[in-house]
Parts: structure tokens; C-alpha cells; sequence
């Protein structure tokens, strides 16, 4: 498959466009940590050599975000800028270290830990990088050393370019090491855009074929070998790789290197071997640890405890931007940024705020595992800790309740490393709950959110609190939390219950009368009666017969009477007929008119709604009327009295035969709703009108401009088809933005039933829905299952094929 330049050229632009302010922010960040440095600092060497670190990088800041994105496009355009990324790796021997200066070697060990501290952070946005641009590039298979994008590039120039600006290595080495954490989390969203961005393409995923190759005698997997994403110079792991057909068997590794591995702080483990140990293969997973991984999480901790804690947090700032974050519409903000390397608030999450207390945490319990299982549960655990945190779907405060709930998850792992593979596991249900039940709410800042959540924080802490490896206080937690919903819901529900009630009674009862509409359309004795009374007939009509055939299921087809009254109505219209028999019209009129009333008044319909036919029947029964009492005049007269007294027989328009058109029923487009109805639906301050009118009546006024996104392209039909009951939706109304969800879709699609906070219902016309989604202020709402596709994220970037 031939290279599609055009869109290659498209990543490239958009790459180019975002690097300066990327690099911008990851300088600025780097200066401010290096300032920090300067001011804590104690030694009086170390100090000056951050001030000057600082103060050069930050008069170098226009060159480098200037030059920057130019050598950049020249790497990327001559597609082999990392060819010598690897060159340290090749001064292996003696004499060849010999003639390389040790500044050099310096920097480029510093290069090679800035590219493996990215990896973790980058990791999981990259694979879907990889995999569309392998696609891109004509290869079947995923080829990430051929991703022109691939982190190296990016590492590389930067050296470079900094290494042409500053001539004091142990600067350019400082900058480096600041650089990292931001500029991992700046790939990443650069990444994700990227990614993004093929997708829309439609550009698919290239493939990875996954086998476990074998490798020493008495080992179950092997190290990685050339070729591999980790080969790049980042210190890949040793435990497994993917392999593609036809390549030979790696050489076999040490254990020591991979215990030791197994022991860091930060998670080395490839997709394959998490997906073979969360399979529930044995193997090598029931070997002992040995004192290689030991002495490696003893070095660790070392490292961990001589950190010395993290700098003093500004709250003012914090605080800062919080309000700027609140002040954004909901449906706008971008959804921070969190892992399990962010720094909580310390007043909400107490001691395990801290990064580093979590880490740990961590360290010892690998300092106290005895089983490889044991080792790589952990770190199974840390890493779907680090996905569920960056899941952009969720709150940022219920991604924080995860990050600070790792120890207790962790703990849970010594006694069942493998426990996240199972379903019905207490520690996956609460958090697959509790994130399930922030889909409710779009706002962390409102206060009904507030109070869901602060019931979950104190959970957490208590948990944490537990310091137990037993699955129960997790059980405990969970039954606790979902009794408060249950007893928050009850209230809701049975508000929910009713409103669905109406809406599904008065969809049948709309069913039934266009049943009955029909049927009286085939009654002979309609022929020639007036449009007006047709139109009643075949509406108000028959949803007075159906309603009463409804609410008395065990009367039989005309409980109340009022099918027999279609016949008398039919016959008081025929004026040449009524003419000539007046006493009997007299007989039946007053009789059925209070018929007619008694069944529009049960029906709900007003005086109003029904005038117009009630003022016509009484301008069709005038003349039998008029002859009435020409004849009394007659009879109390002096002389004889006239055998016959002409009266005027000619009807006024409204009162004509019904057209071909009218003698056929119209089905509505949506079933009436009488005043209450109105009401008990969640149609809020409006009226009842006629069918053909009940387009307008939404039920929920949205008021206000809303500087909105262009919704041109979106094809809002198309997009309330999919929508399917249970599905959540962003609804603005009477100015802010609700989070709501869909209750109950009308057979025909022509009526649908919302309802957000405190019950609320929202019912409304799909006319009215889809002008709301053409205008941005219905806004359907991603939502899946939290933990399961976290897990999939984690153990396998894309579906996996044998070998």
C-alpha cells in the first residue's frame, strides 16, 4: 500500500504548529523548577549552578522555540534524525569510550533517561500513533522504529539544539533532566491529536501479532530484542515483547535483569506479559524472587525516601485557577490532567496526596512479595491506577479518589495479584460504581455533585486507613455507598415512574385512536358530513373512546357510551334529513351534547380547545332551530296557519362536506397530551394544542445566546437515532448546562423523555431535540464501562492476533 503523502504531510503540520507553544511551556516549567531548585537548594555549588542554569535557559527561550520547530521538520522530513540515538548503546567497547569525551557520554545518558522517563508518561498515546502511522506508511504490521514521530525525534533534536545554544554541559544536562515531566505530558496530548486526527481519516491500526517466544531453559518469556519500541535507548523491560512472523528467537537474558526490573518504581512491563498474567498463565510467574529484584527495590526506596518530600503547594494559585476552570461553561473544560504521579490536595486526601507516599507504598510491598506474580500484580495495579486517572470521561475529583485510592488497591494484590481480571472482585465494582455513578453529573463544582462525592472521599480514606489485603472493607465500602444511592434515588424514581406512566398511557391511547379514526372512517353513514365534524371524530373524538377503553379494560369496547353517540352526531348533521323529522333531533340533542362534554372533560380537554366544534354543530342544527320557531310564531298568530315555512338550507363554508382529503384520518405525529398530562410528562408551562401544534410545545424553554461550536456538519437526525434509553446527554436549559439522560423514546421516535437532576423531567418533540442538537445545546455524552477498557488500554493497545 503506497505512503499517503497528504496526510503525512497533514501530522507534520499539525506537529509543527503545536511544538513552540509546547516548548514554551515545558521552558517555563523548567525554569520555575530550577528557581525552586536555587532557593531550596543547600550546597552553595548546586545553587549557583541552578541560578545560572535557570537564568540561561530563560534568555535562550525565544532561539529554542524558534529554531526548534525548523530542525524539527528537517528531522522529520529526512525520516532518519534518530538513526544515531542508539550510538551510545554501540561505545560498548572500551577503546571506543576511550575516544568519546565524557561530556559527551554524559549527555547522551541524559538524552537516554529523558526518553525513558517520556515512555511511561507517552506510552499509551503513542501505540495509537504507531499503529496509524505503520498503517499510513503501506506496512501491515506495527513497525514503531519506523514512526517518524516516534519520542526519540523529538529527544534528539532538542539535544542538539540545545547543545548549539549552551555550552556548559552540566546546564544542558539540568535542562534536560527539568524538561522531562512536562515534556511527557505535553507528547501526549500532542500524541493524542495526532491520533485523533487519523482516526478521522479513517486511517485503521496496523496490527501488532503477539507471541510469547521462548528463552532460557526453565524461563516462560524472553527479553526484547532489536526492534522493539524500548531498543530506542529507554531502558525497556526484559520480561516480554511482540513478536513478529518469521523473526528468529532473541538470546536468552539474565533473571537478575529482569528481577531487577520487576523491582522499579516505575512499570517496565510490555502489554504481552500483562495480558499472559492476567490470562491466569503460571510459568515463570510462580518463580521466587531473587536477591537481584531485592537489592533493587532497596535501592529504590533509598531514592524515593532521599526526595525529602515535594515542594510546599500554592494554594493561592491553586485556587487561582480552579476559578478560572469554574468559570468556563461545562461542556468547554478541558479535563485536567491527572496520574499517579500528580500531587493531591493534601487537606482532601491527607497523607497519600503525595506522590511519593504512594510510591512508597509501593516499594514495600515489592520489598515484602515473595512470588514474580506478586511483583507483576503491582505493577498491573499501578499501571490501570494510571489509566482509570487519565480517562478523560470522568470528573477530575473521581479521577483523584482512584490515584489516592492506590495503596489500598495495591495491598489487595499481595493476597490475589490477579484480582482485577475478575468481574465480581469488590475493589473493581467500587470503582466501576462509583465511576458509573459520576456520569450523572457534568459540573465537579455543583453542589449535588459535591454530595456524592464527599461520601466516596471518606470511603477512601478509610480504605487506605484499613491497610488490610482483604477484599471485604472493599465489599463493605461498596454496599455502603450504594444504600445512599438507593435511599437518594427513591424519591426520583417513583417521580420517574409516574412520569413515564403518562407517557406511555397516552402513547397507546394515541395507538388506540388512530384504530378508532380508522374504523369510523369506513362507516357508510359518514358520507357527506362536514369536515369539521370529521376532523373531531377522527381526533378529540376518538382519544375520548380510547381513553375510556384503557382505564376500563374489563367493559368492553364502549364502557362509557361513546361509540353510540357517533351515530346520533352523524345523524344531527344531515339537515335534509333533520328538517323533516325536528322533534326527534330535539329528542336527541341535548342528551348527546352532554355526552360529548362528559367526554371531553375526562379526556382533559378545555373549553377552548373545543369551542370551535361545538359552534359549528350549533350553526348545523340553526335552521331546524330556525324552523321551530318560525312555526311557534306561526301557530300564535291570528289566521290560518302555513302548512310549510321556508327557512334558509344553504351552509356557510366551514359547514361544506368533507374533501377526499378530510374524509381520510391523519395520523398525528406524536400522541396528545391533555393539561395534566402536560404536567405529569415533564412538559413544563405549557398548554395543549391540537397535534399538528404540539411541535412547539418542548416543555423546557431554552433561553439565551450560547456563543456555541459550528454544528453544521453535524447531522442531528442521524444523531438522535442513535441515541438509544440510558444514554446520557449535556442539555442547556434556562441557562446552564444539565446533565441528563434519556428515559423513554416514543415507538415512533417522535417523542422523547429526559430527566436530570432532582427528577426533572424533560420531554420533548424530536423536532425540538434536533433543532437543540443542530444548535449545540443537546450534546450527547460519551459513557462506557470504566475498568474493562482500562484494562484493555493497559494489557493490549490493540487486538492482538497469534502467531
Amino acid at each position: 500500500m503506497p505512503v499517503d503523502s497528504s496526510l503525512l504531510e497533514q501530522c507534520y503540520a499539525l506537529v509543527l504548529r503545536e511544538v513552540p507553544p509546547l516548548l514554551g511551556r515545558c521552558v517555563d516549567t523548567a525554569v520555575s523548577a530550577l528557581q525552586e531548585a536555587e532557593n531550596q537548594g543547600r550546597e552553595v555549588a548546586a545553587r549557583d549552578l541552578a541560578g545560572r542554569a535557570w537564568w540561561s535557559l530563560q534568555q535562550k527561550r525565544t532561539p529554542l522555540t524558534t529554531q526548534y520547530p525548523r530542525r524539527l521538520e528537517q528531522a522529520l522530513r529526512q525520516g532518519d534524525a534518530d538513526s544515531q540515538a542508539s550510538a551510545l548503546a554501540r561505545l560498548s567497547d572500551s577503546s571506543l569510550l576511550a575516544l568519546v569525551d565524557d561530556t559527551a557520554v554524559n549527555e547522551s545518558l541524559e538524552s537516554a533517561r529523558l526518553l525513558q522517563a517520556l515512555m511511561p508518561v507517552v506510552e499509551q498515546a503513542l501505540a495509537m500513533v504507531d499503529a496509524r502511522i505503520s498503517s499510513l506508511i503501506g506496512l501491515e504490521t506495527v513497525h514503531a522504529e519506523k514512526n517518524p514521530l516516534r519520542p526519540s525525534v523529538f529527544v534528539r533534536v532538542l539535544r542538539d539544539l540545545m547543545s548549539e545554544l549552551e555550552i556548559d554541559g552540566q546546564i544542558r544536562s539540568l535542562w534536560l533532566q527539568q524538561v522531562a515531566p512536562v515534556l511527557g505530558r505535553e507528547l501526549c496530548r500532542l500524541y493524542e491529536q495526532v491520533a485523533l486526527m487519523l482516526q478521522r481519516a479513517n486511517v485503521q491500526e496496523a496490527g501488532y501479532r503477539v507471541r510469547l517466544v521462548a528463552d532460557a531453559p526453565g524461563s516462560r518469556l524472553a527479553p526484547l530484542s532489536s526492534g522493539s519500541r524500548f531498543d530506542e535507548g529507554q531502558g525497556g523491560s526484559q520480561w516480554g515483547r511482540l513478536s513478529y512472523p518469521g523473526e528468529p528467537a532473541p538470546a536468552a537474558a539474565s533473571m537478575a535483569m529482569r528481577m531487577g526490573d520487576l523491582a522499579r518504581e516505575q512499570s517496565v512491563l510490555q502489554h504481552d506479559v500483562m495480558q499472559a498474567f492476567l490470562a491466569g498463565e503460571q510459568g515463570v510467574f510462580n518463580d521466587a524472587l531473587d536477591n537481584a529484584y531485592y537489592e533493587q527495590v532497596r535501592r529504590e526506596l533509598t531514592r524515593v525516601d532521599a526526595h525529602g518530600g515535594w515542594p510546599a503547594i500554592d494554594e493561592e494559585a491553586i485556587e487561582r485557577e480552579r476559578n478560572q476552570y469554574r468559570d468556563l461553561p461545562v461542556v468547554d473544560r478541558p479535563a485536567r490532567q491527572l496520574g499517579i504521579g500528580s500531587q493531591l490536595s493534601p487537606e482532601r486526601w491527607g497523607t497519600y496526596a503525595a506522590p511519593h507516599e504512594r510510591s512508597r507504598v509501593l516499594l514495600e510491598l515489592k520489598h515484602q512479595a515473595d512470588k514474580v506474580a506478586q511483583a507483576v500484580g503491582l505493577d498491573v495495579v499501578r499501571k490501570l491506577v494510571n489509566q482509570v486517572a487519565s480517562d478523560p470521561l470522568l470528573l477530575a475529583p473521581v479521577r483523584e479518589a482512584v490515584v489516592a485510592l492506590e495503596p489500598a488497591l495495591l495491598r489487595l494484590a499481595m493476597a490475589e495479584p490477579r484480582y482485577f481480571s475478575q468481574d465480581d472482585h469488590p475493589a473493581r465494582r467500587l470503582i466501576e460504581s462509583v465511576a458509573q455513578r459520576s456520569f450523572r453529573y457534568n459540573d465537579e463544582f455543583s453542589p449535588e455533585f459535591e454530595q456524592f462525592f464527599e461520601p466516596v472521599r471518606q470511603q477512601v480514606e478509610q480504605l487506605n486507613a484499613s491497610a488490610s489485603a482483604d477484599p471485604e472493607p472493599f465489599a463493605q465500602a461498596l454496599a455502603d455507598l450504594q444504600q445512599r444511592w438507593v435511599d437518594a434515588d427513591a424519591e426520583d424514581e417513583a417521580r420517574r415512574q409516574r412520569q413515564l406512566e403518562a407517557l406511555r398511557f397516552a402513547e397507546a391511547r394515541q395507538e388506540l385512536a388512530d384504530q378508532i379514526a380508522w374504523e369510523i372512517s369506513h362507516r357508510p353513514d359518514i358520507y357527506n358530513v362536514p369536515g369539521i365534524v370529521l376532523d373531531f371524530l377522527y381526533g378529540s373524538w376518538s382519544l375520548v373512546i380510547a381513553s375510556a377503553q384503557l382505564t376500563h379494560p374489563d367493559r368492553g369496547p364502549d364502557p362509557l357510551g361513546f361509540r353510540k353517540v357517533i351515530s346520533q352526531l352523524l345523524w344531527s348533521t344531515r339537515r335534509e334529513v333533520t328538517l323533516r323529522q325536528p322533534k326527534q333531533l330535539f329528542d336527541i340533542v341535548p342528551g348527546m351534547i352532554q355526552t360529548l362534554r362528559r367526554g371531553l372533560d375526562l379526556l382533559g380537554k378545555t373549553p377552548d380547545e373545543t369551542a370551535a366544534f361545538f359552534d359549528a354543530l350549533l350553526k348545523l342544527h340553526e335552521p331546524v332551530l330556525k324552523l321551530r320557531r318560525l312555526r311557534a310564531r306561526a301557530e300564535t298568530a291570528s289566521g290560518p296557519i302555513p302548512l310549510e315555512v321556508e327557512v334558509e338550507t344553504s351552509a356557510p363554508a366551514l359547514l361544506e362536506p368533507a374533501t377526499p382529503e378530510q374524509q381520510k384520518p391523519r395520523i398525528p405525529a406524536q400522541p396528545w397530551f391533555g393539561v395534566r398530562e402536560l404536567a405529569s410528562a415533564g412538559f413544563e408551562d405549557t398548554l395543549p394544542t391540537e397535534h399538528d401544534q404540539l411541535d412547539e410545545v418542548t416543555g423546557d424553554s431554552v433561553a439565551g445566546e450560547l456563543q456555541a461550536e459550528s454544528h453544521d456538519a453535524v447531522n442531528a437526525t442521524a444523531v438522535l437515532a442513535s441515541l438509544r434509553p440510558g444514554d446520557w446527554v449535556d442539555l442547556h436549559s434556562d441557562g446552564q448546562w444539565l446533565r441528563a439522560q434519556l428515559m423513554w423514546a416514543s415507538t415512533k421516535a417522535s417523542l422523547f423523555m429526559f430527566t436530570s437532576r432532582g427528577g426533572r423531567a424533560h420531554t420533548m418533540t424530536r423536532r425540538s431535540c434536533e433543532k437543540l442538537l443542530a444548535k449545540g445545546w443537546l450534546r450527547p455524552v460519551e459513557v462506557r464501562a470504566v475498568v474493562p477498557e482500562a484494562l484493555k488500554a493497559v494489557v493490549s493497545a490493540r487486538q492482538a492476533q497469534p502467531a
